[in-house]
């Protein structure tokens, strides 16, 4: 149908509002019984509340929990829900972090790969994995208008294309080098889109730590990949065979989740669905990432 409302991000279209299931509940449980999808984890996209004033931020993160709250009551089973924080203030984001997980039950938290431009491997934002760590929360890290914006409009290329992608794995790269992981062993990250560009640059990673890190301050009792494929988990959003199997040798079946960019355009659960049961796996493995690894 037509579009009813587009979101500019940096002058850029960055999202449409141009599907039913966008807006309409109805619309979405239609859309999930026609896939053969039974649970769906909600959680606020792009562009995110980080790029508004703090009191609107710390407004519409309560306002956006309780609606997912209330959809997740009113089809219980069909619907969980992951925390949207007002990651602008950090006091105010600790507060709805506690709210959200105990009086609303969320399963996760919602973390975009910059807040306002301010990377979230920035110590500031440490108390959230703390926290995340305690609540046995994992973070979901999703892109949000890449600190590479500048270098895509130049080429007009979409942010979707390689800012999304290179974006998150600077995120969570950057928390592996700067120990994070290694000081919070329990805390788990989703990492977007097959794990962004870290599969496929897996050697380089390793090797520029090892030659590189102490320069900048790192050292891990352990490699990054080790901490990779122990706390990181990725979707299966590809559509690219030789990508996947690439990202299947790397983490493992055990830690691919289906993903399906529902409702966003090029967003085809379908397709998705086939894409997975295309990959070389055991029917166990193939169950594992069309719902047992989220379960």
């Amino acid at each position: 149908g037509p579009t009813s409302a587009v979101f500019y991000s940096e002058g850029v279209i960055a999202g449409h509002i141009d599907h039913p299931g966008h807006y309409d509940l109805e619309a979405r449980i239609e859309d999930l019984d026609k896939y053969g999808l039974d649970i769906q984890i909600l959680s606020l996209t792009f562009p995110g509340i980080e790029m508004i004033p703090a009191a609107e931020g710390v407004m519409w993160a309560k306002k956006i929990n309780d609606y997912f709250a209330e959809v997740c009551h009113r089809y219980p089973g069909r619907f969980y829900a992951f925390a949207a924080l007002p990651y602008q203030d950090m006091d105010e984001a600790m507060k709805e972090l506690d709210r959200a997980y105990k009086d609303l039950g969320v399963k996760g938290i919602m973390m975009f790969s910059n807040i306002d431009g301010k990377p979230v491997a920035s110590p500031e934002f440490e108390p959230i994995y703390a926290k995340a760590e305690e609540y046995g929360l994992p973070i979901l890290i999703h892109p949000t208008t890449p600190l590479t914006a500048e270098a895509m409009k130049m080429v007009r290329l979409p942010f979707q294309l390689f800012g999304f992608t290179l974006d998150t794995s600077i995120v969570v790269v950057g928390l592996i080098f700067q120990g994070v992981l290694e000081k919070y062993p329990k805390l788990k990250l989703l990492h977007c889109h097959l794990g962004g560009v870290v599969p496929y640059l897996v050697g380089r990673m390793e090797v520029d730590f090892g030659s590189y890190g102490g320069e900048w301050g790192h050292e891990l009792p352990q490699t990054p990949s080790e901490y990779y494929k122990r706390q990181v988990y990725v979707d299966s959003i590809s559509l690219h065979l030789p990508a996947m199997r690439c990202c299947l040798d790397y983490v493992g079946a055990d830690h691919i989740c289906l993903g399906t960019d529902y409702p966003h355009r090029g967003g085809d659960p379908k397709l998705f669905i086939s894409s997975v049961k295309d990959m070389p796996l055991s029917k166990k493995d193939t169950n594992k990432i069309l719902g047992g690894n989220a379960v």
